[in-house]
């Protein structure tokens, strides 16, 4: 979470920026009243459907109010760190931490999550 916090979102790595543009369209797009799957479709080669399924969790089964910046923001904030910081425990195949970490934002849909985030990452267009 820490290597995210208050970067600027120039500097993150192209796995790291598609993921956080994505969190961020799918949270405007609901904020807006539209389909925030549509919204992140054509960053996915699955047209986005994991990586919904992985965001749904989240809203629905959050332990604590989670604050995603709009599209715009120039820096990472704390939720979406530490939502980075999960992304990037999935990627590197460390389910274990990934799950631990989990549980603290979505409690039992821990594996639920983890597991959209996995089929996510595997269909990431970048």
């Amino acid at each position: 979470m820490y290597d995210f916090l208050d970067r600027p979102v120039d500097s993150l790595s192209t796995d790291d920026r598609h993921l956080l543009d994505a969190m961020r369209a799918w949270v405007h797009a609901l904020t807006l009243a539209s389909e925030p799957a549509a919204a992140v479709a054509p960053r996915f080669a699955d047209g986005g459907s994991a990586f919904d399924a992985a965001m749904r969790v989240l809203e629905r089964d959050s332990t604590d109010t989670l604050v995603f910046q709009r599209p715009c923001h120039s820096t990472v904030e704390e939720t979406e760190a530490v939502v980075l910081g999960l992304w990037r425990l999935v990627r590197s195949d460390l389910l274990a931490p990934a799950l631990g970490a989990a549980r603290l934002l979505v409690g039992d849909a821990a594996g639920a999550f983890v597991g959209a985030m996995q089929r996510a990452v595997g269909s990431a267009d970048r």
